[in-house]
């Protein structure tokens, strides 16, 4: 019986561990801040004021905020996990875009 108990234990504890390992994603406020620091650096060579600027970005971390937390309740936690380690290994718009 100890050794039933044992083993259940092990494999508990080997299915944590892979359903953790495969689950675990950036969060929606590290996906967000990933798109404006991409969307940043592309749009550089653009002239904007800092207020103009800084209220853009407010508005587009809002905005994508309030996107990806419905993404996550509506698609579940395993299509958020591929899709932000999707989104934060991507280094370009285009990139993003395919995710």
């Amino acid at each position: 019986m100890r050794i039933a108990s044992f083993v259940v234990l092990v494999i508990v504890v080997m299915l944590f561990g892979f359903w953790f390992g495969w689950v675990r994603a950036p969060g929606p406020g590290e996906v967000c801040d990933h798109i404006i620091e991409v969307t940043k650096s592309e749009a550089e060579d653009r002239s904007m004021q800092m207020e103009s600027e800084a209220a853009l970005i407010a508005q587009m971390r809002e905005n994508c905020m309030k996107h990806k937390l419905d993404k996550i309740q509506l698609r579940g936690r395993l299509v958020w996990a591929e899709y932000a380690k999707c989104i934060t290994g991507a280094t370009s718009l285009d990139e993003i875009g395919r995710c």
